[in-house]
């Protein structure tokens, strides 16, 4: 079910959405880099260049690489998937409460899917919630 149709939208106060630090995706850049055959310094410089936008339903369902595009998560499903891997109960009181979060990082080629490069349990976060993601997004023209 798309946001847009699932009723739930904007019940709860807007995430503050911010760029992320370049220094904390460098990992996320440089694994999917490497992964995907993407030279890094152009992947960089797009970051650096990359505006937050709106997370369509389109998008999402087509990234690639990414556990939320699947609308059927309950935020109880998610808390058993990421336990022992993150601390979602601080990502989901972030959410909850209109808090300063780091946007999600998504990157867009020609001819490709979205991929996520970094956010998933964000963006898990957001789909259990019915909050519309904003994200950072890469763009590459190669």
């Amino acid at each position: 079910i798309p946001l847009s149709e699932s009723g739930i939208e904007n019940e709860l106060p807007k995430p503050q959405w911010q760029k992320p630090s370049l220094a904390e995706e460098m990992g996320e850049l440089e694994r999917h880099a490497e992964e995907y055959g993407i030279d890094l310094a152009s992947v960089v410089r797009a970051f650096e260049q990359a505006e937050l936008q709106e997370l369509s339903d389109e998008d999402w369902v087509n990234m690639e690489n990414c556990d939320s595009k699947d609308p059927t998560w309950t935020i109880e499903q998610i808390r058993e998937h990421l336990d022992g891997k993150r601390d979602f109960q601080k990502i989901e009181d972030g959410l909850k409460s209109g808090h300063t979060i780091p946007a999600p990082v998504v990157l867009y080629r020609k001819c490709h899917s979205p991929n996520l490069l970094a956010g998933n349990s964000r963006l898990l976060g957001c789909r259990a919630l019915g909050i519309r993601p904003t994200v950072l997004a890469i763009h590459l023209d190669k």
